[in-house]
């Protein structure tokens, strides 16, 4: 086995264990079995490298979920996610990628909706104060390709749990921080929520991890994104904002 990967999913393991614990405290609520919720409250399917969860289950899940299902304890649970973990490949959005930033081609009401990821990985966080210039930079470049490539967008959207801190936020328009809400409903395989678990270094945050397992009693079924601790806002605002706060033209007409 790869040691790199192997290494990583031993430092995913404490990871692994929230989610599927929140999955198990839910199936038992929903009286679903523990390989669907997993299926569509965890990130696991995207950890696999299967990307996101649409139609009919992918033979490398089936294969996941037989195995999970016959596992006889959270401890084989894991053992069992570490092993699909080393042998899957990584994950890819198959969006290009500018430093820690990409983004979806307009949709059809012409809003660009961006993704964070942590392509900066050393011993400060890539939302450091003293790496706010590489992160302007990134979003410099990567605003610029919006405008050359699709210069008929008008709105830039975005949903994470990243817009409650201030660290994020700064790097864009203020008049987009300012748009956040909380949305009537939130998708849960994916990072917009499962993201606060983890440091910059994939190590797990103890105290957010702990205050959520504890508060799995009171999991509400019909909406258990609201067990986070910080919940995943919502964001959108005009695009042409952003070209002026990075300092780019306006898209041509």
């Amino acid at each position: 086995m790869d040691q790199v990967r192997t290494a990583r999913a031993r430092r995913l393991r404490p990871y692994f264990e929230v989610q599927l614990r929140f999955a198990q405290a839910l199936a038992e609520r929903l009286g679903e079995p523990l390989t669907q919720v997993a299926l569509t409250h965890t990130n696991l399917h995207r950890r696999f490298g299967l990307g996101a969860p649409e139609g009919p289950a992918r033979p490398e899940w089936a294969a996941y979920a037989e195995g999970l299902g016959a596992a006889a304890s959270l401890e084989a649970q894991l053992d069992w996610t570490e092993t699909v973990f080393v042998r899957s490949p990584e994950e890819s959005s198959g969006r290009p990628a500018f430093g820690c930033f990409s983004y979806d081609a307009p949709n059809a009401e012409g809003e660009v909706r961006i993704h964070f990821t942590n392509r900066d990985a050393d011993d400060v966080s890539p939302l450091a104060a003293e790496k706010v210039p590489r992160r302007l930079a990134d979003l410099r470049a990567m605003f610029a390709d919006v405008r050359e490539r699709h210069p008929q967008a008008g709105f830039v959207r975005g949903g994470s749990w990243l817009y409650n801190i201030e660290a994020y936020r700064r790097l864009f328009p203020p008049a987009y921080g300012a748009s956040r809400r909380a949305p009537e409903r939130v998708h849960l395989n994916g990072t917009s929520s499962w993201g606060q678990f983890l440091d910059h270094r994939e190590a797990i945050k103890p105290a957010a991890r702990d205050a959520f397992l504890a508060d799995l009693p009171r999991l509400d079924p019909a909406a258990p994104w609201t067990a986070f601790p910080l919940r995943a806002l919502h964001v959108r605002a005009p695009i042409g904002l952003f070209y002026a706060f990075y300092g780019l033209a306006p898209a041509p007409a």
